[in-house]
C-alpha cells in the first residue's frame, strides 16, 4: 500500500499533519442548514475534512420491522432504524449544493458508502475519497465496485477479524487500488477492551497508511493513536447535544471541536520523527549541565598526573571528563590553579 495519499489538496503520510475529519453522518440531522453550519466548524477549527453517510436504506435492510435503540440527553430512545435512516437523506441537489459549499470553504467532502445507489452519487458530485464501514465487509461486490475506482478509500474495522481484513485488502490490490487507509474503530465503551495496540499492528501487517476513528467525545486514546502512529483521526461533531436524533450525544459540540483540533495538533508535533534529536534547548541547557576537566587540586607544572588530581566539573565547555584516563599518567607542561580547566595542550 501507498505510503502517502492525496486527497483533494491535503497529503496523508506518516510526515504529514495529521488529516482530521468530522464525523457527521447522522449528527447533520439531513437538513442542510445544519449541515453548512458543521462545514463552517470545520473550516474554522483547522480540521481537513467532514464526512457524511448516503443513506438508501431500501438497498441495505431487507427486515423493515428492526429497532435502533439510542442514548440522548433525554435519556434512551428506540426508533425503527428503517424509518429512521428514511430520514437521514439529502436529493442529489441538495448534495450539489453543499458539495459546492465545502468546496467554497475548503472542507474536503466525502462520504460512507453503503449502496450501489452511494457510489453513483459520489461519483456523480466527483468526491475525492470513499468510506467504508465495517459493518459491509462482506458485501464483497460493493468493495469490487468501488475499489475499480483507483480512489482513496477509508476502511473502518470496528469487529472485523484478521482473515476478513486480509480478504478486502487482498481486493483492493487485485484492483490495482493501493490507496489504503485503515481506521481502527471500537464500540466498546471500556478502555481495557480499546486495544490501542491494533494500530501500529495493522500499518506493520499491511504496511498500509493507518487511523483511528473514535467513538465518542474523550479524548484519552485519540491521543494514544497519535502517539501510535495514526495519520488520520476521525471525530464526532455535532451543533448540539441537545439535537434530536441518535449519536449527538457522543459527539464534540464546535467550540469543543476546535480545542480537540489544537490538542491534536500539538500532540503531534510533540510526537516528533523516530529519532534521537536533542531540541535546541536542552541543547543550550547542556552546555550549563555537562562537565569539563578540571584540576581537583594546584598542580605543579612537571607533575604525573593521577586520577586524584583530576575531576569532571560544571559546565561543558572545555575537555570532556570521558577522556580522564587519557591525562592519568601524563606530565604537566606548566602550573594548574584548582578547579582550572585541563586543556589537550597542558600535558
Amino acid at each position: 500500500m501507498r505510503s502517502e495519499i492525496s486527497i483533494g489538496h491535503k497529503t496523508i503520510s506518516e510526515y504529514s499533519p495529521l488529516f482530521i475529519i468530522a464525523e457527521t453522518g447522522v449528527t447533520c440531522n439531513y437538513d442542510l442548514n445544519i449541515a453548512k453550519e458543521l462545514i463552517d466548524v470545520v473550516a474554522e477549527s483547522g480540521a481537513d475534512a467532514i464526512k457524511f453517510i448516503f443513506w438508501f436504506p431500501e438497498e441495505i435492510m431487507s427486515d423493515k420491522t428492526i429497532t435502533y435503540s439510542y442514548d440522548s440527553l433525554e435519556g434512551p430512545k428506540t426508533e425503527n432504524m428503517f424509518d429512521m435512516l428514511n430520514q437521514l437523506r439529502f436529493s442529489l441537489d441538495e448534495w450539489r449544493e453543499l458539495k459546492a459549499y465545502g468546496d467554497k470553504r475548503k472542507v474536503i467532502i466525502f462520504s460512507t458508502v453503503n449502496s450501489p445507489s452511494g457510489i453513483e452519487y459520489a461519483e456523480t458530485l466527483g468526491l475525492e475519497a470513499y468510506k467504508l464501514s465495517s459493518w459491509d465487509y462482506n458485501y464483497l461486490p460493493l468493495w469490487r465496485r468501488i475499489a475499480a475506482l483507483k480512489k482513496p478509500v477509508i476502511i473502518d474495522t470496528g469487529p472485523v477479524k484478521l482473515a476478513e481484513m486480509a480478504k478486502v485488502m487482498q481486493l483492493m490490490l487485485e484492483a490495482q487500488n493501493d490507496q489504503c487507509i485503515l481506521l481502527h474503530c471500537t464500540s466498546a465503551d471500556s478502555l481495557a477492551e480499546k486495544n490501542m495496540g491494533t494500530i501500529p499492528y495493522l500499518r506493520d501487517t499491511f504496511h498500509a497508511l493507518v487511523g483511528y476513528s473514535s467513538r465518542d467525545c474523550h479524548d484519552e486514546t485519540d491521543i494514544m493513536a497519535v502517539a501510535l502512529g495514526a495519520v488520520v483521526l476521525e471525530k464526532r461533531l455535532t451543533l448540539a447535544r441537545n439535537l434530536p436524533g441518535h449519536h449527538h450525544i457522543l459527539s464534540k459540540e464546535p467550540g469543543e471541536f476546535a480545542d480537540y483540533v489544537r490538542l491534536i495538533r500539538q500532540v503531534q508535533a510533540a510526537k516528533g520523527r523516530h529519532e534521537l534529536n536533542p531540541s535546541q534547548k536542552d541543547l543550550i541547557e547542556r552546555r550549563k549541565w555537562f562537565r569539563h576537566l578540571v584540576a581537583n587540586q594546584d598542580i605543579p607544572q612537571g607533575t604525573k598526573l593521577t586520577p586524584e588530581m583530576l575531576e569532571g566539573k560544571r559546565p561543558e565547555p572545555g575537555v570532556s571528563p570521558e577522556y580522564l584516563d587519557f591525562f592519568v599518567g601524563r606530565v604537566t607542561k606548566r602550573p594548574l590553579k584548582y578547579n582550572e580547566a585541563i586543556s589537550w595542550d597542558d600535558i
